[in-house]
C-alpha cells in the first residue's frame, strides 16, 4: 500500500491507493472500524479503492459541519464506513442531502444486534450494518460483506445521470472536462477590492470581442458584480495554485498578492498568465447561476507559462508527449 497526505477542506486526510479510483472515506479510528484495520484497507485498496481516512471530527467545534465540508471538496461522492460512535456526527452531515454527498454508508458496529439512533430510509442512502470482528479472526467474512455492498452500491463501472436524478452524479461529469483556473475581479460601490477563484470561464466572440464567466446566485459577492460596469479576468498559471486557494476562501483575499489596476480599476493580479478587462455586456440568468458577459477592452499574457489546470475536483499540471 502506497500512502500519500492530501488536504481536503484544510485538513490532512491520509490515504492509501489509486486516486482516481472511487473513493472510500473512514470515519473515526481505523482500529475502531475493523477487527484487523490494515488487512481491511488493503483489501480495499485491492478491490480497486481509493481509502482515505478522515480527521478527528470529534475535536471539532462543528464535527457535523466540518464533516459536510470535507464531503464538498471531495472530487467525487465517497462510499463511507463510519463506527457507531461517529453517528452523532455523521447522520446530521447526510440528512436531507445525503444522496449529493455520498454514496452509501456502511456502519461498523460492535454488537451485532446494534440498531442505528435513526432509520436507514431517512438518509436516502443505501445503509449497512457490519459487526466488527475483535477476535483472532483476520475478518475475511467482514470484508467480504463490505467489499461486496461496496460493488453493489458505489460500483466501478461509468456512472449514468438521468434528468431529474442526483445532482451529485451531474456535478462529477462536469468536473470531466479540463479547465483552467482564474480569478474574477471587480470593484465594489466603495472602491474595494473583489475577487475570486473561477473556473467557469470562456471565451464568446472575437467580433465583437467577447468572453464570459458564471457566478452562482447563492455568492456571497453576486450583487457587487451585478451592480459593477467592468470586472477582470486573471488566468492563473501553474504557479499561482496558492493565489488559487487564496481567493477561494473567506477573509481578505487581496492580502499578500500582488495587483494592480488599468482603465477602469478592476484589479489586475501581477504576473497572471493572461489578463481580461471588460465592461460588463450581458448579465444572463441561467438556473442557479449568473453568466456575465464581457466586452474586453484591454488584455495581456505571458506566452512562456504554462496554464494551473482542474480536473475531477484536482489541480493538475500540463504533461507533454
Amino acid at each position: 500500500m502506497t500512502q500519500s497526505p492530501p488536504r481536503i477542506g484544510g485538513q490532512d486526510v491520509e490515504s492509501w491507493g489509486d486516486p482516481e479510483d472511487p473513493i472510500v472515506l473512514l470515519i473515526g479510528l481505523p482500529q475502531a472500524l475493523f477487527g484487523d484495520w490494515r488487512q481491511s484497507v488493503r483489501a480495499l485498496t485491492e478491490a480497486g479503492r481509493h481509502v482515505l481516512i478522515a480527521p478527528a471530527f470529534d475535536r471539532a467545534d462543528d464535527p457535523t459541519g466540518e464533516l459536510r465540508r470535507l464531503l464538498t471538496d471531495l472530487p467525487s461522492r465517497p462510499a463511507l464506513i463510519c463506527a457507531e460512535a461517529s453517528l452523532p456526527a455523521v447522520i446530521p452531515a447526510l440528512q436531507v442531502t445525503g444522496a449529493a454527498l455520498a454514496s452509501c454508508l456502511v456502519i461498523s458496529a460492535s454488537d451485532p444486534a446494534f440498531q442505528p439512533p435513526l432509520d436507514p430510509a431517512a438518509l436516502d442512502l443505501p445503509v449497512q450494518i457490519v459487526a466488527r470482528d475483535d477476535g483472532a479472526d483476520p475478518g475475511e467474512a467482514e470484508n467480504a460483506l463490505v467489499l461486496g455492498f461496496l460493488e453493489r452500491q458505489a460500483p466501478r463501472e461509468a456512472l449514468h445521470y438521468m434528468a431529474g436524478s442526483d445532482p451529485r452524479t451531474l456535478r462529477d461529469a462536469l468536473g470531466c472536462f479540463a479547465t483552467g483556473v482564474t480569478v474574477v475581479t471587480t470593484l465594489d460601490e466603495a472602491g474595494q477590492p473583489v475577487g475570486l477563484t473561477a473556473n467557469s470561464f470562456s471565451s464568446v466572440s472575437l467580433d465583437p470581442p467577447l468572453i464570459l464567466f458564471c457566478l452562482a446566485r447563492s455568492s456571497a459577492n453576486v450583487e457587487r458584480f451585478r451592480q459593477a460596469a467592468h470586472f477582470a479576468i486573471n488566468v492563473l498559471h501553474i504557479g499561482q495554485q496558492p493565489t488559487s486557494g487564496a481567493f477561494a476562501r473567506a477573509g481578505d483575499r487581496f492580502q499578500d498578492v500582488a495587483w494592480e489596476a488599468w482603465d477602469t480599476g478592476a484589479p489586475i493580479l501581477s504576473g497572471a498568465l493572461a489578463s481580461f478587462e471588460c465592461a460588463t455586456d450581458q448579465i444572463v440568468e441561467a438556473g442557479d447561476h449568473l453568466v456575465f458577459i464581457g466586452r474586453v477592452t484591454r488584455a495581456r499574457f505571458e506566452p512562456r507559462r504554462d496554464p494551473l489546470l482542474y480536473f475531477r475536483g484536482k489541480y493538475r499540471r500540463l504533461h507533454f508527449s
